[in-house]
């Protein structure tokens, strides 16, 4: 049983917590305020208290705050991962445990095995390379540094190439890395798991000035151009939607009027980037395109394009 109520000053900091977490950069503090039904200078309290507990709390142009982290990610992999020879006192001490029988001293080494070896995880978001990429940025980011991001693989482009950028935010949970791309002169996200490799540069950032840290839509992409859908779906494109793209979720409600169905209404981008792939993948899914009629016409475009 949840302990605060849902007006309790406990529940709503966690809750704010939570929501800056998931969503970051997404709520300003009259928004926040609105939600949990108190005024403004409550909600900077709250985050003055965030602070006092060693959360970094921040805003970009727009007062819209974020959770971000506060240290260096220097010593990242050290920290989730065992050495060679960690791993080989952990296996010896196993092996001479005399209290243990000799099937579950090898059920515990081949568990062992399974964590040392980062490939059997199945997410490139825990591993090694994942992070020593993920460790790089946070370098530059932190000596304001160029980097090179090689062989960057592009769904919207479907292109693979090289980016000069400065890397200003990087987020390990959403596998985001916010940057300036010189040659562009803009703004960009970057999946950090679609860069082969990142490689340091001696030129120091000289677009610091412009750079914030913009909000994308609920597919992650970044676009100031947005326009409101609303889609209707079964249970299983509830289920595929929030897997692929978590947040989704909070634009999610269940249909007033008929069980099994689910509401999808929230703002994208104006080209539809990520929302096509999911109708056109999980078409059997969906119960109806409700608006806008540009979306409508933009599947059809795609379905006449398709060689059956």
């Amino acid at each position: 049983m949840n302990k605060f109520n849902d007006n309790s000053p406990k529940y709503r900091l966690l809750a704010i917590l939570k929501l800056l977490i998931e969503s970051p950069y997404q709520y300003t503090r009259r928004t926040l305020a609105t939600m949990y039904n108190v005024v403004p200078d409550t909600i900077k309290k709250d985050f003055e208290e965030l602070r006092d507990a060693d959360f970094n709390v921040e805003h970009d142009h727009q007062y819209r705050y974020a959770i971000v982290p506060n240290k260096s990610m220097q010593h990242l992999e050290d920290m989730l991962f065992f050495t060679e020879t960690e791993k080989e006192i952990l296996m010896d001490a196993l092996a001479n445990n005399a209290k243990a029988s000799e099937k579950r001293t090898k059920r515990m080494q081949e568990k062992l095995n399974a964590i040392y070896d980062v490939s059997k995880l199945g997410s490139s978001l825990f591993s090694r390379t994942f992070l020593s990429k993920a460790n790089l940025l946070e370098q530059a980011k932190q000596h304001k540094k160029v980097v090179k991001l090689i062989n960057y693989r592009s769904t919207n482009s479907s292109e693979v190439s090289d980016r000069l950028v400065e890397p200003f935010s990087v987020n390990v949970k959403e596998d985001i890395l916010h940057a300036f791309a010189i040659e562009r002169k803009d703004i960009r996200h970057y999946r950090i798991s679609r860069i082969e490799r990142v490689e340091l540069q001696e030129l120091p950032w000289l677009y610091e000035t412009q750079h914030y840290v913009t909000a994308t839509d609920p597919f992650r992409i970044v676009n100031d151009q947005k326009i409101r859908v609303h889609i209707r779906l079964r249970v299983g494109g509830y289920n595929e939607l929030i897997e692929r793209f978590p947040l989704t979720q909070a634009y999610l409600q269940p249909s007033a009027g008929e069980p099994g169905v689910y509401d999808f209404e929230c703002n994208v981008n104006e080209k539809f980037f990520g929302l096509t792939n999911f109708i056109l993948g999980y078409h059997e899914h969906i119960v109806e395109i409700v608006e806008p009629e540009s979306l409508i016409a933009h599947i059809r475009r795609h379905i006449a394009k398709i060689n059956f």
